[in-house]
């Protein structure tokens, strides 16, 4: 896609890293998650065996058309959101699955897609189609309370409380429909000028609720256990700490009681046991070449 009379390309966070250890052994059965604009799949691809599977999921429509640029017939590509995984494999069928959980730069970038502050489009923030509830519904419907609460949750935002009154009174005389209108409406509240744009931590948090983006995470975790194979493994890249928390709460009682050999009780010796690595994070020359990877932090979890 070209923007402005450059070209948007997406640049993987962490690849080596994910792809190195998503990959305990070469052949099997291996799914990208969240497939994008294909970079972490494409090394996968190059890393597993000729006889290997890899399943690639995305729910935008933009991910299907680049999916196509990959020929490999080991290759397979599902337009469905990730948290439906389990629907498509048995119990202790799968090798390795990793979840990228941020945003592929040519969505952020596409205007007309809602996502950006830089320009002016229609609030919509959706990842497909199927999604039914955009921006503008969230902005013009939610209660003054739920809206304080999605951008100190999900966007740490310090003027919380006042944004979301504010947008309050604002849809009161007319209908918010535009970025443009939404962007004008938070730089009336933050009148100081920092280094980020001030719309960017409330764009964050409405994208995230609009898509249900901590729902879908932990629904994904959840299949993940069930379809990995005894020494599979998964691997996260998260881009928030909400994310990052839920990751170590899916596997935090049982990888403990491994690390220092708690006995399980009776009603927990037929549950699988996890191991989870320490925080890995980009180092500075990634930082450097790509700054939207500065808060990304990938984790590994095996299966034991």
């Amino acid at each position: 896609m070209l923007l402005g009379g450059f070209q948007i390309k997406h640049i993987p966070v962490l690849l080596d890293e994910a792809v190195g250890y998503l990959i305990n052994y070469p052949k099997g059965t291996f799914i990208d998650c969240t497939f994008g604009q294909g970079g972490h799949s494409k090394e996968i691809l190059k890393r597993i065996d000729k006889s290997s599977k890899l399943i690639a999921f995305d729910l935008d429509s933009e991910a299907r058309k680049a999916s196509r640029k990959v020929s490999n017939p080991n290759f397979k590509f599902i337009q469905d959101n990730f948290k439906n995984i389990g629907k498509y494999f048995k119990d202790n069928s799968v090798d390795g699955i990793l979840i990228d959980c941020g945003v592929s730069s040519p969505q952020l970038d596409n205007l007309s897609r809602g996502f950006s502050f830089q320009g002016n489009a229609k609030l919509d923030m959706r990842f497909g189609e199927s999604i039914e509830r955009s921006c503008k519904e969230v902005v013009n419907t939610y209660s003054e309370k739920d809206l304080k609460r999605i951008f100190k949750d999900y966007g740490d935002e310090k003027y919380s409380s006042k944004i979301a009154k504010k947008i309050i009174i604002e849809r009161d005389k007319t209908e918010i429909i535009t970025t443009n209108q939404l962007v004008e409406i938070i730089a009336s509240v933050k009148k100081i000028r920092k280094r980020i744009h001030p719309a960017t931590q409330v764009f964050q948090a409405l994208r995230m609720e609009v898509n249900d983006e901590m729902k879908n995470l932990q629904s994904c975790i959840e299949a993940s256990k069930q379809i990995l194979k005894q020494g599979g493994r998964l691997v996260v890249i998260s881009f928030h700490s909400l994310e990052d928390k839920i990751v170590k709460s899916a596997f935090k009682y049982l990888d403990k009681a491994h690390e220092k050999n708690i006995p399980l009780t009776e009603d927990q010796l037929d549950v699988p046991e996890y191991k989870m690595s320490k925080i890995f994070t980009p180092k500075q020359e990634e930082i450097n070449f790509n700054p939207r990877s500065r808060s990304s932090k990938l984790r590994v979890i095996e299966k034991l």
